[in-house]
């Protein structure tokens, strides 16, 4: 850890301890969560703790906060929107005093600018698909009008956009109306008043997307491993990851796709800030300032966003000239780079294709860069074939909304989807061997050279072994499967381990140390770490570190 994240390791402490004296429940959310899951630690480059707590607990928690002397160790402070003038955020901040974690967004308040962790609160949703409707509705207004500093739902499409603001417009003329207390204090009962006896889910908004949750996922479960404590991360956390982070949750993103928050972060107390440039601001003129520029930009927005549209589309017009030319005629050249599974040499080709097609803009306004399906095919096999099956649905989903049916291929790449999360689901989210095998059998005689199908196998082999021949055959059928993807670092790792239990020792080790630098998997990360030593996460922190001295 470094000394920021031992800061919030030591919050995180104190919040589990208080948690369990008072009989609170909460759950490890987000980075920590994902942390906890696949590594037992910070992710290298994490910044900060997220919390997820219903809004029963939550309001346990602040009671006995305002009513017990005492309840919170010295130095720390609990900041949230009902206590905190000018603290516009629906996710509460326990808060160590003496250190600073300031961004733009969160200055005026002042007292909010101290390391932290973030709790968010989880409410339940009603059930029907109206409701449900009605209720993120208002959920979307009601964040828009309590945050004055930015707009919230940045992310929205075009249409939802427009629908969502016709509906803030008519709370904000309420507003000037009625005040702002009173249409919020309205919102709050009407988005609050579920009983989670009758609903399914909790549902909570902010930043960019909704949070909606199975109630079963909150249950207490197993605790879960982080930085050598245990810590409640709920029931199947891996179902919670696999919505909050997509399918691909297992896996750790490069160095340039690695998020950070923007901030300015010391070991002073932030008060050595705020009380420098407090006293220059007047908060009382500065605040309706904000609103009237939240209100100018959220009128403005659409507008942005059609302009955004527009450049989008005439990227797509330009690229794909290039496009065209960096592909025509080369159908059956790009298959059989496909059957001879060159796929570093099909990337390649696909290069320019995918510099235009994956512009965030191009693919939010779904718009779909002019190529032949038998090479859109060749693509999406290419990934699927190298274990990216989770990849393959931002192209698909952009590809179904135009005019022409999908081509034989194109579906057969659909049904191949459904298979590869399947085993993805049984294996990590279920491990259920069982499940997984019938899975297998159920489609062996289609999908048995598959990349998914042989990992899947292997696993189920390697979680039944019992003995050296148990081994011999792990190792037998990983030979089978490096044969044909070589590249692959999580059937490296268990041939590493069956290698070990056969007593080829140097083997193995140098199998574990390749493994490492052959996948992005953290659950493999973790498994070449528990069986070798060898640690690819401090490798990955110290490539980090060496990038920020560097800069």
């Amino acid at each position: 850890m470094n000394e920021l994240q031992e800061n919030l390791f030591q919050l995180l402490i104190e919040f589990d301890e208080i948690c369990k004296k008072h009989d609170i429940k909460y759950l490890l959310a987000a980075g920590a969560s994902l942390g906890a899951v696949r590594n037992r630690r910070f992710l290298p480059w994490d910044d900060d703790i997220d919390l997820y707590i219903t809004r029963d607990n939550w309001n346990k928690f602040r009671h006995l906060y305002e009513t017990e002397e005492d309840f919170l160790p010295e130095g720390r402070s609990l900041v949230y929107k009902e206590n905190t003038k000018y603290y516009c955020n629906p996710l509460p901040r326990y808060i160590k005093n003496d250190t600073t974690t300031i961004y733009v967004s969160q200055a005026l308040p002042g007292k909010s600018c101290g390391q932290h962790l973030e709790l968010f609160i989880f409410d339940p949703m009603p059930k029907g698909e109206k409701a449900k409707e009605e209720y993120l509705d208002l959920l979307h207004v009601y964040t828009e009008l309590i945050s004055p500093y930015f707009i919230v739902n940045k992310n929205a499409s075009l249409e939802d956009w427009q629908r969502h603001y016709d509906l803030y417009v008519h709370y904000c003329e309420r507003v000037d109306k009625e005040g702002e207390e009173k249409v919020l204090k309205e919102l709050e009962e009407t988005l609050q008043q579920y009983d989670i006896e009758d609903c399914d889910q909790y549902c909570m908004r902010w930043g960019i997307k909704n949070y909606i949750y199975d109630k079963e996922l909150f249950e207490e479960g197993e605790p879960g491993l982080f930085e050598g404590r245990k810590f409640p991360i709920g029931t199947n956390t891996e179902c919670i990851l696999r919505v909050a982070y997509g399918d691909s949750w297992m896996y750790i993103p490069e160095f340039e796709e690695q998020i950070s928050h923007n901030g300015l972060k010391d070991s002073r107390p932030f008060t050595d800030y705020t009380e420098r440039y407090l006293p220059k601001i007047n908060r009382e003129t500065v605040f309706p300032q904000f609103i009237k520029n939240k209100r100018n930009n959220a009128s403005m927005f659409y507008t942005r966003k059609k302009v955004d549209m527009l450049v989008a589309k005439e990227k797509v017009a330009v690229g794909s000239i290039h496009v065209k030319k960096s592909l025509e005629g080369k159908e059956d050249y790009l298959r059989s780079l496909l059957k001879n599974k060159d796929y570093e040499k099909l990337i390649e080709e696909f290069e320019i294709y995918n510099s235009i097609q994956l512009i965030p803009d191009v693919m939010k306004f779904n718009f779909m860069v002019p190529i032949s399906d038998k090479n859109l095919a060749t693509l999406l096999f290419g990934l699927i074939e190298q274990g990216k099956y989770y990849a393959v649905n931002k192209y698909l989903s952009i590809r179904k909304l135009q005019d022409k049916p999908l081509s034989d291929e194109l579906i057969e790449i659909e049904n191949l989807v459904v298979y590869c999360r399947e085993l993805s689901v049984a294996r990590y989210d279920r491990k259920d061997c069982s499940l997984v095998q019938s899975i297998l059998d159920e489609h062996e005689s289609k999908y048995s050279d598959l990349l998914d199908s042989f990992r899947a196998r292997i696993w189920v082999k390697e979680n039944d072994a019992r003995s050296k021949p148990d081994y011999e055959i792990i190792n037998d059928l990983c030979e089978e499967a490096l044969s044909l993807y070589p590249f692959d670092g999580e059937i490296m790792a268990i041939q590493a381990k069956a290698k070990m239990e056969c007593g080829f020792e140097k083997e193995a080790m140098e199998l574990y140390d390749k493994a490492i630098h052959n996948t992005r998997n953290g659950l493999i990360w973790q498994k070449v770490e528990d069986e070798s030593g060898i640690s690819r996460l401090d490798i990955e922190r110290d490539l980090i570190e060496e990038f920020n001295n560097e800069n």
